[in-house]
């Protein structure tokens, strides 16, 4: 369907229009050959940010869909998740890439750090967190209808390894992930309990196990105080069991495929020109804290449950070094929340891995190595890792299979006799879910072979094209697109029978082969790819990639012919991505090269049809939509509780529940548990289809099933980017021309002694900055100093008088305007008070020759005056008999753990007693100690990350006869690094 409404826009011309929150005003770009594809990626950019088309919120986030009547992932369609905000930076990285303009880019990851990246105060006991003890086990059920599942505790939670090093890095270890599903107007009526400012509120909905589909999930707040659901129990009483009622508490869960694709946006953005050091520190630090990705659920060592007896993990023994489908933190709310939590996830999909994010977060050329010590290696080891993944799961067509678990069935069942294994990990045909089973959808395909082409293409670019990972990512994607290509269709139809399954020119079905024929009808216009897979087989046990025969053993049977936009979006990019790869590699593209190039091509020309001004479209026939009035959602006898629409569940119309499926309990339908639901323009027409189509015996639609038409965002981002990838890599286009840089953004002053600080971010495009000062607001401004850093120290100034700075941009083209103005007064640093502070010992372990220094302390203020504890460092002096790196751990803090920080310093000269000091200190939460109190107990741990062993007889700082609390001079004190109190060795 050709919509006559669509105007093309040269890209010549300015597309300017207003920009309220989420929106922005489309540059115009200048370009002497403009290609259609520019044109319409321009187009679509306009089309999603028009406030008229609905995509964003009154608070600047991208809903799932324009539409509000969708059930899938997000049962609602202003729900978004992080993989809208994912594919946002991608949108806004190539908006950059063609217009210079990377202000929006920032912008958006401004909002997602503000909305869907839960800040300090939205998990405010993570301080609390024992490595140690990561989690309480509890198994995980095939059913729903099992729930809640009992924290038994049968299996010890394994260390974990990245706690101290993430803290020791960033200075506590908040997590920088975001939670996967925002209720962007609160419709569901939870309201934000750590943000009350913000109307987007954390939400979560899958718990119960592999077989709960998005009609059988009970949604419910991830601060969770206990106001709704069952009193005194709030929701968690319907998916884990305790011997007493679950206290108020705090939980998100990250989806580890989003902010790796925020990361790969990121990767592009970087390589595109982008060079703001601020936002790249933030994607590096994402990428740091999505390593908890890759961890077993409790930290249980690789493949160690494969005869049903896992062993507790000892540090990165637990690590799949693959993505797996989620990780997951949380805490206490209220008087008794001192305590925190997490968990990784045992099960890895295919779908989930991101061979970009793993090279940006590895490799130098990269450029988004994480700060931490180990970050870079683990990474490397994840590249590699998942490049074998793939090689592994790709099918004698040439799709790829499912994935792996360390926990069969999610309870560390033994691994049924002959499965096949990958790193000792089981072969799963579905991971994580199976209604409908998880690796069925073409989608699961593009989006991560997408990214496997893209790597061929990064490593082809920069002539790496012998390594093993550039022959595994060339071979995967080779052969991917050979069988996927068969299977795409541009201005014909595909014949299929009532099935869906493929036909070819004799009439019968496709099941599998190479190299396939199927029988076709024109079609003008439209285009036609598969929607879902059938598997059989397994492949071959995993034994490196020198080994790899291909897998003769596991096949893919390829279904159901749609029009999904998205997927066409993500297949495209892969096909040119791929195309541009053997360019890349050859000097010019191969046969196949070509095939791909010119498919690309034809694919996003027919797309362009279905543009109806909103953005690309097509009308979907969903025949699940009878489940919005099935009664399937479980919930146990005995529980009752108020959602936040106001209603109380399961209520008077539940029905009893199936017992052959371990439950006792009710159904209620997805209306009955959300009935806001009957509120939606679009409920009376699917309500009607259903009461008048509907054969409820047969479960058949009789006179059709109800259609709509969909906006989603991610896929409305897919199929513009894949018009600006094919014009980037293909047609050579999109780069803007130089322009003068932009004002610089985030101009802070620091008031000093007799000074004043400065600093900005990097404006993208400067050669230097010019700082100007006054001491009347908005000027006139005098010249203080022309730099090329984003810092300076102004020291030619008067205190207690107020300044006020401006900075521009400056580079051969010309200057920006002037930043927004800063105000400051230095003023005399004033004399810190410092008590007279003793230090309070303890010794915790009176084994001198262990792996460990357990040591206890409180800080008492005898003086009379308070004391700010941030100036405040003590230190414990010993040896470390063998120079290894070490791990610090605060056990237990009175203050609270995330208060306490430490650092080792090796001595310039040993001293009898000691080597090395540990300093202990203090961050901002800890407050002053006032006259005549202490700091509580404080309890610290070191170790060597090789747990090699101390000789702790001969430290200066240690006393085995100090069981309880004694002053301690071998315990110093020092307040702004001057000593205050005790002995130095």
């Amino acid at each position: 369907m050709v919509m006559s409404a669509v105007l093309v826009l040269p890209l010549t011309m300015g597309l300017a229009q207003a920009s309220p929150a989420g929106a922005s005003a489309v540059k115009s770009v200048t370009a002497s050959a403009v290609s259609s594809e520019a044109t319409r990626f321009l187009q679509m950019y306009k089309q999603l940010k028009d406030p008229a088309s609905g995509y964003f919120s009154k608070e600047g986030i991208p809903y799932h869909s324009v539409e509000t009547l969708i059930s899938e992932a997000p049962d609602y369609g202003h729900l978004t998740t992080s993989e809208a905000y994912s594919y946002w930076m991608w949108l806004e990285v190539l908006y950059g890439h063609y217009t210079g303009d990377w202000s929006n880019l920032e912008s958006a990851w401004d909002n997602m750090e503000k909305y869907i990246i839960p800040g300090k105060e939205a998990q405010p006991t993570m301080g609390n967190y024992n490595p140690n003890s990561p989690a309480t086990y509890a198994a995980e059920y095939s059913q729903p209808d099992a729930y809640p599942a009992r924290l038994t505790g049968q299996y010890a939670g394994g260390k974990d390894p990245l706690d101290s090093e993430l803290k020791s890095t960033y200075g506590n270890n908040q997590t920088y992930l975001m939670h996967w599903l925002l209720d962007v107007d609160n419709w569901y009526g939870f309201g934000n309990l750590l943000n009350p400012s913000h109307t987007a509120t954390y939400i979560n909905t899958f718990q119960r196990g592999e077989q709960e589909s998005v009609w059988e999930t009970i949604p419910h707040p991830s601060q969770d105080n206990q106001k709704f659901g069952k009193p005194n129990q709030g929701f968690m009483s319907l998916f884990t069991k305790e011997d007493k009622n679950p206290a108020p508490q705090w939980r998100y869960t990250n989806a580890t495929d989003a902010d790796a694709r925020a990361v790969q946006a990121m990767y592009w953005a970087k390589e595109l020109g982008y060079d703001n050091e601020v936002y790249l520190n933030k994607a590096k630090k994402m990428g740091d804290y999505l390593r908890y990705g890759m961890y077993d659920k409790y930290f249980q060592k690789i493949g160690s449950a494969a005869n049903g007896s896992p062993t507790s993990g000892s540090g990165k023994d637990a690590s799949q070094y693959l993505m797996a489908w989620y990780t997951s933190w949380g805490g206490g709310l209220g008087q008794e929340g001192n305590w925190a939590w997490r968990i990784g996830a045992s099960h890895a999909h295919q779908g989930y891995q991101n061979v970009v994010a793993a090279y940006a977060l590895s490799d130098k050329n990269g450029g988004l190595v994480p700060k931490s010590p180990t970050a870079g290696q683990d990474w490397s080891t994840s590249l590699q890792r998942q490049l074998e993944f793939y090689t592994w799961l790709q099918s004698d067509e040439g799709a790829i299979a499912g994935g792996a678990t360390n926990s069969w069935d999610g309870a560390y069942k033994a691994y049924p006799a002959g499965t096949s294994t990958f790193y000792n990990m089981a072969y799963v045909s579905a991971p994580v879910y199976h209604d409908p089973p998880s690796n069925n959808w073409f989608g699961m395909q593009t989006w991560p072979m997408e990214r496997v082409a893209e790597l061929y293409y990064i490593l082809a670019k920069k002539g790496d094209t012998s390594s093993e990972q550039f022959k595994m990512a060339k071979q995967a994607t080779e052969k991917w697109v050979k069988w996927s290509k068969d299977y795409a269709f541009v201005n014909e139809r595909p014949v299929t029978d009532a099935q869906g399954y493929y036909l070819d020119a004799q009439g019968k079905r496709i099941l599998s082969g190479k190299n396939v024929k199927v029988a076709t009808k024109k079609a003008q216009g439209e285009f036609w790819l598969p929607s879902n897979l059938e598997w059989s087989g397994q492949p071959d046990k995993w034994n490196g990639f020198a080994k790899y025969k291909g897998n003769s053993g596991l096949h893919v049977v390829t279904k159901n012919p749609v029009q999904d936009v998205g997927v066409l979006g993500s297949y495209v990019k892969a096909l040119t991505f791929f195309a541009a790869a053997t360019k890349a590699e050859n000097g010019d593209f191969t046969e196949l090269g070509k095939e791909a190039k010119g498919l690309s091509k034809s694919l996003l020309d027919a797309a362009w049809n279905y543009n109806d001004g909103v953005g690309i479209a097509t009308k979907e026939t969903r025949d699940e939509y009878y489940r919005y009035f099935t009664k399937e959602n479980y919930i146990p006898n005995g529980w009752s509780g108020k959602t936040g629409q106001g209603n109380t569940i399961p209520g008077k119309d539940a029905v009893p529940s199936d017992p052959s499926k371990g439950g006792n309990g009710t159904y209620s339908s997805y209306a009955d548990i959300r009935p806001n639901i009957v509120k939606d323009p679009m409920w009376s027409y699917v309500k009607d289809k259903y009461e008048n189509s509907f054969n409820k015996e047969t479960k058949k639609w009789e006179n059709g099933a109800p259609e709509f038409t969909y906006h989603r965002f991610w896929s409305q981002v897919d199929m513009a980017t894949a018009y600006a990838e094919y014009d980037r890599l293909i047609n050579g286009g999109g780069t803007a021309e130089p322009t003068a840089p932009k004002a610089p953004k985030n101009l802070k002053a620091t008031g000093g002694d007799a000074e004043v600080t400065l600093t900005w971010s990097k404006a993208t495009g400067a050669e230097s900055y010019t700082l100007k000062r006054s001491t009347t607001s908005g000027g006139p401004y005098e010249t203080v100093a022309t730099v090329t850093d984003v810092t300076y120290k102004d020291t030619n100034v008067v205190n207690d008088t107020a300044y006020y700075y401006v900075t521009s941009a400056t580079n051969s083209l010309g200057t920006s305007e002037d930043s927004q103005e800063v105000s400051v007064t230095p003023t005399a640093a004033p004399v810190p008070a410092t008590g007279d502070l003793v230090t309070l010992y303890r010794v915790g372990d009176t084994n001198a020759g262990d792996n460990h220094i357990r040591s206890s302390f409180r800080i008492v203020n005898k003086g009379e005056e308070a004391v700010d504890l941030q100036n405040v460092k003590l230190r414990y002096y010993y040896t470390i008999d063998g120079d290894k790196a070490q791990e610090f751990h605060c056990d237990y803090a009175q203050m609270g753990n995330g208060n306490v920080k430490a650092q080792f310093v090796k001595l310039d000269t040993p001293v009898a007693g000691a080597d090395y000091y540990m300093e202990v200190s203090f961050g901002p939460g800890a407050g002053s100690l006032a006259p005549g109190q202490d700091t509580g107990e404080i309890q610290t741990r070191v170790n060597k990350t090789d747990w090699s062993n101390y000789n702790e007889s001969d430290d200066f700082s240690y006393d085995p006869t100090k069981s309880s609390y004694t002053e301690w001079e071998k315990a110093p004190l020092y307040v702004n690094d001057k000593l205050v109190w005790g002995l130095q060795p």
